[in-house]
Order: C-alpha cells, then sequence, then structure tokens
C-alpha cells in the first residue's frame, strides 16, 4: 500500500507538473499575441502617419502650383487644378479607409487564431485534469491524495 501511495503520489507531482507547464504555455501565448497586436497597431500606425505626410505634401504642392497660376492669370488651368486636388483627396481618403479595414480584419484573424489555440490548450488542459481527477479516483479507494 505503501508503494502504491508512493507511485500514486509521483504521478499526481508530475500530473501537477504538466498542468503548471501548460498553463505558463498558455500565458505565454497570450503574452506572444498581446506583443503581435502592439507591434501590428504601431506598424499601421506608422504607415498611416508617413501616408498622411505624403498625402499633405503632395496636397500642398498642388496648391502651391494652383495658387502660382491663379496669379499668372491661368484661371481655368487654376481651375482644373483645384479639381485634380479634390480628386487627390478623395482617393486619399478612401485608401486611408482601405487600410483601416486591411488593419481591423488582420487584428480579427489574429484575435480569432489567438481564441482558438487558447480554446484548444484549455481543452487540453481539462482533459488533463479529468484525467488526474478519475485516476485518483479510481486508485485511492474514495480517498484523494493532493
Amino acid at each position: 500500500e505503501k508503494e502504491k501511495a508512493a507511485l500514486l503520489h509521483q504521478e499526481i507531482k508530475a500530473n501537477k507538473e504538466k498542468q503548471r507547464r501548460l498553463e505558463e504555455k498558455m500565458e505565454a501565448e497570450r503574452q506572444s499575441n498581446e506583443e503581435r497586436m502592439r507591434q501590428m497597431k504601431e506598424k499601421m500606425d506608422e504607415e498611416m502617419r508617413l501616408q498622411k505626410e505624403e498625402t499633405e505634401h503632395a496636397i500642398s504642392s498642388k496648391l502651391k502650383e494652383q495658387t502660382d497660376l491663379m496669379q499668372k492669370g491661368f484661371k481655368e488651368k487654376a481651375d482644373m487644378m483645384k479639381q485634380e486636388i479634390e480628386e487627390f483627396k478623395k482617393r486619399s481618403t478612401e485608401a486611408e479607409t482601405n487600410r483601416a479595414k486591411e488593419f481591423a480584419l488582420s487584428v480579427e484573424n489574429a484575435n480569432r487564431r489567438h481564441e482558438e489555440t487558447m480554446a484548444l490548450m484549455m481543452q487540453n488542459h481539462r482533459e488533463q485534469m479529468m484525467a488526474i481527477l478519475d485516476k485518483n479516483t479510481k486508485s485511492s479507494d474514495g480517498c484523494c491524495i493532493m
């Protein structure tokens, strides 16, 4: 009986260690996911900032050109330039919107993959715990050593 109890105690200890490792793995996965999300957001913010900077520079340049045309008496060309500027602004806004949608979709997909991974780990954890409890119940004849 003492040998049986010692073996059971060793097995319980090993199972607790497995549980601890699984919990560490789950925490590492959570932290890794948070870091990926932070990096994705940082990258998206930087891309949006650069795109906005380029847009503002291009619009500023076109406005200067339009002003020069107006001062030189080329009203028709200046009006055409104004239309180009408006069209450029519209395309830039659409591009920003599309980038934001792509980013949101990327985040959504990453979160979905993370949730699936965590669910799988939790299921594995539950199964291990049930196996431990089942084994303890069967081998201890109503007495549980923990």
